[in-house]
C-alpha cells in the first residue's frame, strides 16, 4: 500500500479537440504515456492524489469517458477542483452520478478529511497571484479570501480529526504555494503554521516550471505533481 499523486490530467477523451500543443512537444501523446506509467506504478491497494484540471468537460455528463478512463486504472482516486474543472458541481451531484456510473473507486476533496494509507487528507482549489502586494484592491480578492477561509476549514478539520497528530497530515492544493513572483503565500504560511506535513500541488505547465518550488517550508513539504513536470508518472509520496 503506496500514496501517489499525479495532478492536470487534462482529459480529453470526451472532447478530442482540445489540445495541450500550446505546453509543447512533451504533451505529445500524453493520454496513452499516463495510462502506461500509470498501470506500471500503481497497483490496486494503492491511493492517488489528483489535484486538479482532470478533465476538459463542461459538464460532469460530458466527462464521462474521462472519468471511466480514470476509475478504470489501478487504485483509489481522490480528486479536488482545478481552474478548468468546469464540469466540478456539488459535492451531492457528483457523487449521485459516480455512484449510478460505477465510478467507486474515486472520491472527492473540497474541504473534508478522508483517510489513505494511515494518512489524513484535505484539500481546496488555492489561487493564484502575482505578487503578495497585486492582490489588494484587485478582483482576485474576494476568490483569494475564500480560498484562505477553505484553507482554514482544512486545517482545522485535520486537527479535529487527529488533535494528537497521530498520523501524517497532507493537503491537496491546485495551485503553487507561491506567487508568480515566487513569494511564499499567506497559504503557505497558513499551512506550514498548521501542522500540514506534505501539500502536494499541480497547475505550473511548461515555461511555468520554472515557478516550481519544492521542498521544506516551515516543516511543510511541497511537491509539485504537475503532470508535464513529473513525466506523466504519479510520484510517490509515501
Amino acid at each position: 500500500m503506496a500514496l501517489f499523486a499525479l495532478a492536470d490530467l487534462h482529459l480529453a477523451l470526451s472532447n478530442p479537440d482540445k489540445s495541450m500543443d500550446v505546453f509543447g512537444h512533451s504533451w505529445n501523446g500524453y493520454i496513452t504515456r499516463v495510462k502506461e506509467n500509470w498501470e506500471s506504478t500503481v497497483t490496486d491497494s494503492d491511493t492517488v492524489l489528483i489535484s486538479g484540471d482532470i478533465s476538459w468537460a463542461t459538464y460532469i455528463e460530458k466527462a464521462e469517458e474521462d472519468f471511466r478512463f480514470i476509475s478504470e486504472l489501478p487504485g483509489r482516486k481522490l480528486m479536488i477542483r482545478g481552474n478548468h474543472d468546469y464540469w466540478w458541481t456539488t459535492m451531492k451531484k457528483m457523487e449521485e452520478f459516480f455512484a449510478k456510473k460505477g465510478f467507486t473507486n474515486i472520491s472527492f476533496v473540497r474541504t473534508n478529511v478522508l483517510e489513505a494509507e494511515d494518512c489524513l487528507i484535505s484539500g481546496t482549489r488555492g489561487w493564484m497571484i502575482e505578487s503578495g502586494s497585486s492582490i489588494e484592491g484587485s478582483d482576485d480578492r474576494k476568490i483569494y479570501e475564500r480560498e484562505k477561509l477553505r484553507i482554514g476549514m482544512c486545517l482545522d478539520k485535520l486537527n479535529e480529526a487527529d488533535p494528537g497528530h497521530e498520523k501524517k497530515h497532507l493537503l491537496m492544493l491546485h495551485y503553487p504555494p507561491i506567487t508568480a513572483k515566487q513569494e511564499f503565500t499567506e497559504f503557505a504560511e497558513m499551512i506550514s503554521s498548521g501542522g500540514i506535513d506534505i501539500c502536494v500541488y499541480g497547475h505550473l505547465h511548461g515555461k511555468a516550471h520554472k515557478k516550481v518550488f519544492e521542498g521544506d517550508f516551515g516543516g511543510t513539504r511541497f511537491i509539485c505533481t504537475s503532470s508535464d513536470y513529473v513525466d506523466f508518472k504519479p510520484v510517490r509520496i509515501l
